[in-house]
C-alpha cells in the first residue's frame, strides 16, 4: 500500500483545486517526478466540500502495489487528529511526460546499440513506463532482439547482452568422453553467452550437436 501524508493549512470554498493539488503530490512523489512531468485527467472528483482548519490532515491511499500509469482510482482520507472523518474515491488517468531513449535511425535486429545510434526524446507515457530506456549509458553495448524503426523508444524487452559467441562464429570444440578429449573445429548454429548449450556442427563428426560455451573460442560437448 502506498500513502501520502501531507498537511494543509487553509482550504477555502474550492475542494475541487485542493483535492487536485493533493492528488498531483502524492504522484509527484510516488513517480519521483516534478509535477511539470505528471499529467492527471480528473475523471471524478468528489462534488461535497472538504472540511476547513489547520488540524486536518490528508491522506491519499491506493490499493496499488507498485505506482503505474493509466486509469486508476485512488482514496483521499481525512484525518481530524487521529481519527478518520472522511474518505472519498478519486478517479485519474494519469500519465507521465518524461525523456526516453529512441533509435536516432533504424536498427536491425542484433545490431549493437552505440552513442550515434540513440538520441533522447520527450515523450507522453500512458503505459508500461518501467520497460523504457531512460538513460542512454543503459543502453550503450547491447543488441537489439528486433528491428526498432527511427524514432521508436528503446525497451528493457527489446534489447539483451550481447552473445559471446555468435550464429555463424568458427569455434574450437572439445569433444569429451571420458577421460578421452578430441579437439575439432565447428561452426556455431545459433547465439549464446558462456555457460550456455549452443547447437554447434561439428566438422569431425559431420553431425549437429549441443555444447557448452567455454569461451568465446571454445565450445565443449560431452559424448556419454
Amino acid at each position: 500500500m502506498i500513502v501520502l501524508l501531507m498537511p494543509v493549512f487553509s482550504i477555502g470554498g474550492e475542494s475541487s483545486k485542493l483535492i487536485e493539488e493533493i492528488v498531483t503530490t502524492y504522484f509527484t512523489d510516488i513517480f519521483n517526478l516534478p509535477k511539470s512531468e505528471i499529467r492527471l485527467k480528473y475523471i471524478h472528483l468528489p462534488k461535497e466540500a472538504l472540511p476547513e482548519g489547520e488540524s486536518y490532515r490528508y491522506l491519499v491511499e491506493s490499493k496499488q502495489t507498485l505506482p503505474r500509469l493509466g486509469y486508476q482510482t485512488v482514496w483521499l482520507k481525512v484525518y481530524d487528529n487521529q481519527s478518520l472523518i472522511k474518505q472519498v474515491p478519486v478517479t485519474v488517468d494519469l500519465s507521465i511526460w518524461i525523456d526516453v531513449v529512441v533509435a536516432a535511425k533504424k536498427l536491425k535486429r542484433g545490431e549493437k546499440i552505440e552513442k550515434n545510434k540513440i538520441s533522447t526524446r520527450r515523450i507522453t507515457v500512458s503505459r508500461d513506463y518501467r520497460n523504457l530506456i531512460r538513460h542512454s549509458d543503459s543502453a550503450v553495448g547491447l543488441i537489439t532482439k528486433q528491428v526498432v524503426k527511427e524514432g521508436e523508444p528503446l525497451k528493457q524487452s527489446i534489447l539483451r547482452e550481447p552473445p559471446d559467441v555468435f550464429k555463424g562464429d568458427k569455434v574450437n570444440v572439445k569433444l569429451v568422453s571420458g577421460n578421452l578429449v578430441v579437439t575439432a573445429r565447428g561452426e556455431v548454429k545459433e547465439d549464446g553467452l558462456i555457460g550456455e548449450k549452443v547447437k554447434v556442427f561439428c566438422e569431425t563428426t559431420r553431425k549437429l550437436v549441443y555444447g557448452t560455451v567455454q569461451s568465446p573460442e571454445l565450445v565443449v560437448i560431452k559424448i556419454k
